[in-house]
């Protein structure tokens, strides 16, 4: 329940009609308090304050008028803008940066404020009388109303300010960025369950395996589309009650055809309840989220880097400074503990075999495109083998320094082949030459 409550307030936020709509029904409200406001002192209060006092009804319907179509036309204005600014954006960056503009809080509060303006000034028009024997002008009413209208306008300014920073490149990435460290913070290491606290309880895992080869009862997924989350207290529970172990074939960020593996369970074969409850604990879209997919959020800024190195765009700076980011996400992923496969109740029983995402397939999202593209250019070359020289002083286990070192190769490789001066191939051979330097460290450090 509590990932569903999740993956419902991630849609709320990358959604230009939320923010808006609840503004409108809380100006809605304020109406109806300074409506009443205005029934009980509102013409004493009124000469108190000193700030307005309209005494007729038609300058009071005049104000309220001219501020409500004021702030209809321009909240059209700025919602043609914002579509302008996502189109220019999909263009120059790509589709996969769209997500963070629309879950940008600053558009949706224009949007929202105006709206609210509107509504506010067109509830209170209604209750204005001009008859002879029952006159009513909502004084304190309509002094809100401009006081929301100047604040409409501080706010045009900013929206104003804010569009022109939103669309610079170092903005984007850099907020691209931050969204990955705080996935990667979110995400690792991943504890779901405990290990046990006695060696002797853990099972033979490699038999464990074996056995759901042939032997366990699949769980097919029921919808198709992009796997968004995974409830796992959920299934951690129905593994429990039912005394089974539940194995995860799909992670979040796969698409899935309706009636493919989704799980396996051991050792008995689930009824038609246990089944739908496993199924109901995955959460399907048509997009990917960022929510439990951190291999996306690499994608995504490797996406802009992709994008700047195209010929259309021809941006290598923005590329460098994609990598650059990337590899301080990548070595603050290679210092957290990687998520275990193993799962455990507190007892000590197994429960859960997840699927963990590994340093090999973010490593890969992230930087695969960047090297297929930006083979040929010797700064985005350089840059990679820079920022591998800095992962491997990250770096403990074995396995991560064999990928980088192999991954070193392959760019070396690469760029000697494609590089058509003699002096650009001179100047990659030294920069991978500081890389190997690197890596004999590194081994004379773990030997020693």
């Amino acid at each position: 329940m509590k990932n569903r409550l999740i993956a419902l307030q991630d849609q709320l936020s990358s959604s230009y009609w939320f923010i808006p709509a609840t503004m409108a029904v809380l100006a809605a409200g304020l109406s109806i308090l300074t409506i009443k406001l205005d029934e009980t002192v509102g013409r004493e209060l009124a000469w108190v304050i000193g700030l307005i006092y309209v005494d007729s009804p038609e300058g009071a319907r005049a104000v309220l008028s001219t501020v409500a179509s004021s702030m209809i036309t321009v909240a059209g204005v700025v919602f043609s803008l914002t579509m302008v600014v996502l189109s220019l954006t999909s263009q120059q960056y790509g589709p996969l940066v769209l997500t963070h503009f629309m879950r940008d809080r600053g558009n949706q509060f224009v949007l929202g404020i105006f709206t609210a303006t509107f509504i506010y000034c067109l509830l209170v028009l209604r209750t204005i009388r001009g008859v002879e024997n029952s006159i009513f002008v909502p004084h304190i009413s309509v002094l809100v109303g401009l006081g929301l209208a100047i604040a409409s306008l501080a706010v045009l300014i900013y929206f104003i300010h804010h569009v022109s920073k939103s669309i610079q490149s170092t903005n984007i990435i850099a907020r691209i960025s931050d969204e990955l460290l705080d996935a990667i913070d979110d995400r690792f290491p991943a504890k779901i369950g405990s290990e046990p606290d006695r060696p002797m309880t853990v099972p033979n895992h490699q038999d464990v395996l074996q056995r759901f080869e042939y032997a366990a009862s699949a769980i097919q997924t029921p919808v198709g589309g992009y796997l968004q989350m995974v409830d796992d207290e959920r299934l951690f529970e129905v593994a429990q009650e039912q005394d089974v172990i539940v194995q995860l074939i799909a992670r979040p960020g796969q698409f899935l055809h309706k009636g493919q593996p989704l799980a396996r369970v051991l050792p008995r074969q689930p009824n038609g309840d246990t089944r739908r409850t496993i199924q109901d604990a995955f959460i399907f879209g048509s997009r990917r989220t960022r929510t439990q997919d951190v291999e996306f959020v690499f994608m995504q800024l490797s996406a802009v880097a992709v994008r700047a190195l195209s010929p259309a765009i021809n941006d290598p700076y923005t590329a460098l400074m994609c990598i650059d980011r990337l590899g301080e996400a990548l070595c603050r992923l290679l210092n957290r503990e990687p998520p275990s496969m193993y799962r455990y109740d507190d007892e000590g029983r197994l429960r859960l075999i997840a699927n963990p995402v590994t340093f090999a397939d973010v490593f890969h999202a992230a930087f695969d495109s960047i090297r297929h593209y930006g083979h040929s250019d010797l700064n985005v070359d350089s840059r990679l083998l820079s920022v591998i020289t800095a992962l491997v002083n990250c770096a403990d286990a074995e396995e991560h320094l064999q990928l980088l070192q192999r991954y070193a190769e392959l760019i070396h490789r690469e760029s000697r082949e494609y590089l058509s001066s003699e002096a650009d191939r001179q100047q990659i051979d030294d920069v991978y030459a500081t890389t190997l330097r690197a890596f004999q460290f590194r081994q004379e450090e773990r030997i020693a």
